[in-house]
This record gives C-alpha cells, sequence and structure tokens, in this order.
C-alpha cells in the first residue's frame, strides 16, 4: 500500500480541470509579454516618434508606462486568481484603473499644434472616441460586480462554466 503525500485540491475545485497555480503563473507571464508591448511599448514608440519629429507630445511618456505597466500586470493578476472569490474583485481592479487611465488622456484630449513658418494652428480633439472608450470598463465594472456576487453565493456555479469538468 502506498500512501499519497500530496494534498488534495479545494473543495471548490473538486469536479473541475482546474490549472495548476505554477501552471496559471506561466501562463499569465506569457500574457504579460503581448500586454506590456501592446499597452506600452507600442504608445511610447508612437510617442518617441512624434517626438523625433518635433512634435509636442499629447500624453507624457510617464503617464503611458505607469498606466500600461499597472494595466498589463494587474490583468495577469487577475488571470492566476481566476479559479477563485477573488477574480471578481480583480476585474473591478482592473477596470478602474482602466477608467482611470481614459479620464486622465480625456482631460488631455484636445492637441494643439503650429504649423512651422506660417500663422495656422490646428487643434485635435479625441475627447469623443476616449469617452466612447470609457463605456468599456463600465461595462467590465459591472461585470466585475455581477461575478463577485456569483461567487459569494457559489463558487462552484461560475467554475463549472470557466473550468467544465
Amino acid at each position: 500500500m502506498s500512501a499519497r503525500t500530496s494534498t488534495p485540491p479545494p473543495v471548490e475545485y473538486l469536479g473541475h480541470r482546474v490549472p495548476p497555480l505554477g501552471l496559471r503563473i506561466i501562463v499569465s507571464g506569457l500574457y504579460l509579454v503581448p500586454l506590456v508591448v501592446g499597452l506600452v511599448g507600442l504608445p511610447l514608440a508612437a510617442l518617441g516618434f512624434l517626438e523625433a519629429h518635433s512634435v509636442a507630445l499629447p500624453v507624457s511618456v510617464l503617464t503611458v508606462s505607469v498606466f500600461g505597466f499597472a494595466i498589463a500586470i494587474l490583468s495577469a493578476v487577475r488571470y492566476v486568481v481566476k479559479p477563485s472569490r477573488w477574480y471578481g474583485p480583480m476585474s473591478i481592479v482592473v477596470a478602474l484603473v482602466v477608467l482611470l487611465y481614459l479620464f486622465v488622456l480625456l482631460f488631455q484630449a484636445t492637441y494643439q499644434f503650429a504649423v512651422p513658418n506660417v500663422t495656422l494652428t490646428v487643434a485635435i480633439t479625441y475627447s469623443r472616441v476616449v469617452e466612447l472608450l470609457m463605456v468599456v470598463p463600465a461595462f467590465l465594472i459591472a461585470a466585475g460586480i455581477v461575478t463577485t456576487v456569483e461567487d459569494v453565493s457559489g463558487l462552484p456555479t461560475r467554475l463549472a462554466f470557466d473550468f467544465p469538468p
């Protein structure tokens, strides 16, 4: 007779194929790479291109870096905690950070530049686009609240959908 030394899965995971924590951390690390490229690398490259061509930056490099890294890291953490009751609250936190980032962009949504050697100033406003984008994190906050309520009432309900038996 051999005794098994492995610990049993948590009660709420029984019957569901939940990936182990190590695998979820590895996948979230792989998920983090394109997020950092898309949320930090590409915007910083675009801002660097504008700065190299003597165009005043509409958004600071620090703002893009801080919010980009924050959103990417929080999204990766959200994936790691997906099978737990922390998934709903983490979804709300990620959506709130995205909403805050869009508010910062909204306050800087009018960009003015002068054409050299000409008495002409051009103003571009992209506030409507940012306002429309704010709808997405608002729905994500609502979805996070619904997920949190579902998890409080019974986590296996959501696990059956996310991690079928």
